[in-house]
């Protein structure tokens, strides 16, 4: 589950705030977001251009036990210190949705919550930690796919993009390991064989940003920490192959988040929003285990059984007592089969049933809102109360027939069919939702170097917990749905060099409206009505790497042109989406300066994000001497160009007589203050404006050193 915001207040929360608590986004955070979807046993590298070809390979124990090429490119991306999801915000298309650190990914024109987040192809509790670095250990990592858009029949819940991880498999080695240090975080795993048919890998790191705080340090103007933020994570696996045919693995996998801080009535926060003075926190985390077995008869058939159990907790709380707090408990049972069953045709199918269990009772005072209202303090309600103990259950089957209608055309049709029974559970004449989700695509191999490719598909998700809940949302809302388009070329230049472009087509409906005075359902809270879509073109061009010689380079080159929209369907106003980000470019450079010694650099430039400008201010209704913000017309401003380069340099050398890395990075090297947003704060007493629009800037220049060294 993916950790966002909801019940926000109107104001945009300061920097000050932000960062130094990232008390997940002053702890309003969004209970539940249901990401389940499929991952099938083969997959194609990310990045990669390459003519598919129908064929089911046999795998030995070794075969899963090293990162992809790609996945290689993406660990040394400058700036980021091996961090490979990280690495997807320099990819095209893809931006940070509230600022550079602790932002969550949005896709061609989706928010972050029509995305699904995959490890080993089920559901993750979250990805990221609250200052924006991965919960995974790069040492373990042997794939990482993005799917922006038109993605195939496996991959369900999800109506932007996808992000599967996979880890690796442990190696058939003497027990060794890697240590690592850095200014963000340290980390040790430990792996070896057992047998000649066991091994095992176990990971923990912890980050080192409390040992830069104590109790009672004041961050900011009367901003006093009580608990300096903290974040860890763990990965362990167990693999038994008895033979080249059977394959079992046990994983666990974990993270956890936790800060605390007290706004007292003259910090800028208290100053400007009342509700929000005394004690903020955030404990947020997520427990799974996963039991897998794998079957293959090589160049015929392959099947694989998962189980899986997670647990996501989190209890956020702000202000005067108010609170969020949760436990979901998801079982998944999935099955995936794939049977080349003739030269020319290949069948993929499988089945996945999910029953969840959601405990949850909050004290807060909501504001009715999605992230496409101009003004969310309009939206607000009283106080409420609640608490509620929901079990619901979803399942899903897909089937892909992958056709080779010649040496050059490949078709695959597919459809997925899905049904969650939420609103059965809730409603006294509750009805199941089913939905029939049809995907294909179509590919042309026009020459040996060029593949032109025709993708189409429907896809739906779960809506946000928030807007179905019986007290503070509808749950009589139906699933958001959309339909993407897209048709894109891949060249393969030679054997390093390949340039690939697509254009697409995102159409949503059934989106969720807040719903104001104006309506007359308006104690539903939210409806349908809204709807939306973007539309986009990207660029690619990327050199892999060649030899760890001197003088040798690899990276990527991006562009990224693109438009998106919202629709209120009963007003029937179409406004610009506050993620429209026109021009997005990246280049990602790498080069092996010697045997030793690799320099990196990553420069991103960007449109800036739409906004709705503040005009003025009016009485705060609730809070008498305070006042909040009045907005203009709806994201009709653009934000200040952004750009950030970041510059690394690695050093292979020994510690003690072990092989170490040492790593040196500056992060935004041209101290580029980023704006992300606008907000009101309220002056000092002592000041002439009691009023003033702050910008909400992203950190500046920032250091940092690791090392990394294996035993």
């Amino acid at each position: 589950m993916q950790t966002q915001c909801f019940f926000t207040t109107g104001a945009a929360l300061p920097k000050s705030f932000r960062l130094s608590l990232v008390v997940a986004c002053l702890a309003l955070s969004q209970p539940l977001q249901a990401a389940a979807s499929a991952e099938e046993p083969t997959i194609e590298p990310a990045l990669e251009s390459n003519i598919e070809r129908l064929s089911v390979q046999g795998k030995k124990l070794d075969s899963d036990t090293e990162p992809t090429a790609a996945t290689v490119q993406l660990l040394s991306v400058a700036g980021l210190l091996n961090d490979p999801l990280s690495a997807v915000f320099s990819l095209p298309g893809v931006v940070y949705a509230d600022g550079d650190y602790g932002g969550a990914p949005a896709v061609r024109g989706s928010s972050p919550g029509d995305n699904a987040f995959l490890i080993d192809g089920l559901p993750a509790g979250y990805l990221f930690h609250i200052f924006g670095n991965s919960i995974l250990n790069e040492n373990l990592l042997q794939d990482f796919q993005l799917h922006p858009a038109a993605f195939g029949a496996e991959y369900g819940n999800a109506t932007g993009g996808v992000f599967a991880a996979k880890l690796r498999n442990p190696r058939q080695q003497d027990i060794g390991g890697i240590a690592d240090l850095s200014f963000m975080q340290s980390g040790l795993l430990i792996e070896g064989a057992v047998t000649e048919t066991q091994a095992f890998y176990t990971s923990y790191r912890q980050s080192n940003l409390q040992y830069f705080f104590k109790k009672g340090d004041e961050l900011d103007d009367d901003v006093t920490l009580y608990q300096p933020p903290t974040s860890s994570d763990y990965q362990a696996r167990y693999l038994w192959q008895p033979n080249e045919q059977h394959q079992f693995t046990l994983t666990a996998a974990g993270a956890r988040d936790e800060a605390r801080a007290n706004i007292a009535k003259n910090a800028e926060q208290g100053r400007t929003d009342p509700d929000t003075i005394g004690d903020a926190y955030i404990h947020t985390r997520f427990d799974s285990q996963l039991a897998q077995y794998q079957y293959q008869l090589p160049g015929v058939y392959q099947l694989q059984l998962s189980l899986q159990q997670l647990d996501d907790q989190q209890q956020t709380g702000f202000g005067a007592g108010q609170f969020i707090r949760y436990q979901d408990k998801t079982r998944t049972v999935q099955l995936l089969n794939q049977w080349q069953y003739h030269l020319d045709h290949q069948l993929h199918f499988g089945v996945e049933t999910q029953q969840r269990q959601l405990d949850y009772r909050f004290d807060v005072v909501p504001y009715y809102c999605t992230d496409h209202q101009p003004d969310c303090f309009a939206q607000r309600g009283e106080r409420i109360q609640d608490f509620g103990d929901i079990n619901y259950r979803s399942d899903s089957v897909f089937v892909t027939e992958k056709w080779q209608l010649s040496p050059a055309w490949n078709w695959q049709l597919g459809v997925r069919l899905e049904q969650q029974d939420y609103q059965q559970r809730v409603l006294p004449q509750g009805e199941k939702q089913r939905l029939v989700l049809p995907r294909s695509q179509l590919s042309f191999a026009a020459t040996d170097q060029l593949e032109l490719l025709l993708k189409a598909g429907r896809y739906s998700r779960f809506g946000d917990i928030d807007s179905v809940l019986p007290k503070t949302g509808n749950p009589e809302l139906l699933q958001p749905k959309a339909d993407h388009l897209a048709f894109g070329a891949n060249y393969q230049l030679n054997n390093h060099w390949s340039l690939s472009a697509e254009t697409y087509l995102k159409k949503l409906s059934r989106l969720p409206l807040a719903l104001t005075e104006q309506d007359a359902d308006q104690a539903k809270h939210y409806s349908n009505d809204t709807s939306g879509k973007a539309y986009g073109v990207e660029l690619l061009l990327r050199k892999t790497p060649e030899s760890k010689t001197a003088g040798d380079f690899d990276g990527w080159a991006s562009l990224s042109w693109s438009k998106a929209d919202r629709t209120d369907e009963r007003r029937q106003i179409t406004t610009e989406y506050y993620l429209d980000t026109p021009l997005i470019a990246n280049l990602v450079l790498n080069y092996q300066l010697s045997e030793r010694w690799k320099l990196g650099g990553r420069l991103t430039v960007r449109s800036g994000a739409k906004y709705s400008a503040i005009v003025g201010s009016k009485p705060n209704p609730y809070n008498p001497g305070y006042r909040v913000a009045v907005y203009g017309e709806h994201n009709a401003e653009t934000l200040p160009l952004y750009h950030r380069l970041d510059l690394q340099a690695d050093y292979d050398s020994t510690l003690f007589g072990l092989p170490a890395t040492y790593s040196y990075a500056i992060l935004n090297v041209l101290n580029r203050r980023n704006i992300s947003g606008y907000y009101l704060m309220a002056g000092k007493e002592d000041q002439a404006q009691s009023y003033q629009i702050q910008a909400d800037e992203n950190i500046g220049i920032f250091p940092s050193i690791g090392i990394k060294v294996k035993f």
